[in-house]
């Protein structure tokens, strides 16, 4: 599976109410809370990996993704199971990898035309905007591509272009910021 995902620094006012008269559907909020790891084999910021354990509502998911493979969107292959977020992240400790920080949020999920939108509200870093698009079976990067021209299509009636993608994740924003 790969996560086709655009994020963009920008402030939800507007964008919400333009959503819903463009026939989005606004799905649900949620306050989430990420745990990311790092190996105690390889260093996953150097090799452009990421493994965490997401919080919501009680519930776990660990997700593992993949070294991105484009410049322009934060397009990677992507593994999610559900886990118990306490005892999945004992068993990693127990295994040697570390915490590498973490990320706190509050995301509202629209969904319109096969996209996922995220309105994010990160602690420490301020509003963001996330297009997501999922393709199970993508089997070359032409069909990649286009779902990246097909997100920025969306994006470009708001004014935000290529030059305006955030291909940083959260959490190196998040730790940059502290290191400031």
């Amino acid at each position: 599976m790969y996560e086709i995902e655009v994020k963009v620094k920008i402030p939800h006012a507007g964008i919400k109410e333009d959503l819903i008269q463009n026939g989005a559907v606004f799905t649900g909020a949620e306050d989430q809370s990420d745990i990311y790891f790092n190996s105690p084999t390889r260093d996953f910021a150097k090799t452009d990996e990421a493994l965490r354990i997401r919080s919501v509502n009680g519930e776990g998911e660990i997700t593992y993704k993949g070294k991105k493979i484009d410049t322009v969107s934060k397009t990677r292959p992507e593994y999610n199971s559900p886990v118990d977020p306490i005892e999945m992240k004992e068993i990693l400790l127990a295994l040697g990898y570390f915490v590498s920080g973490a990320v706190i949020k509050r995301r509202e999920i629209y969904e319109w035309d096969g996209f996922i939108i995220g309105l994010d509200t990160v602690e420490g870093l301020g509003e963001f905007v996330e297009v997501e698009s999922v393709l199970r079976d993508a089997d070359d990067k032409a069909s990649i591509d286009k779902e990246v021209c097909r997100i920025f299509e969306f994006l470009n009636k708001y004014g935000i272009s290529e030059q305006d993608s955030i291909t940083t994740s959260y959490l190196e924003l998040v730790l940059k910021n502290q290191n400031e």
